[in-house]
């Protein structure tokens, strides 16, 4: 697992982990996998308000998740 944003109570992760290429959004109330291509949750209950902030972030730095995401997964 690898921790690629962290602000207060929201951290985004990456992990070595099934497809499709998805991350980790971690929040006090929950956690959910979003679809990197789609931006779409695809599990989990994460808190709503720190979700959209998380995919937000993810918009503006998909490409850093991207990279991350072959280099734990090779592909």
């Amino acid at each position: 697992m690898n921790t690629i944003y962290r602000d207060g109570k929201l951290k985004i992760s990456v992990y070595a982990d099934h497809a499709p290429p998805h991350f980790h959004v971690r929040t006090p109330v929950g956690d959910s996998a979003v679809d990197l291509a789609t931006m779409a949750e695809i599990a989990g209950a994460a808190d709503r308000k720190l979700l959209a902030k998380a995919i937000a972030w993810a918009f503006a730095n998909k490409s850093l998740i991207e990279a991350e995401w072959k280099k734990l997964n090779g592909e």
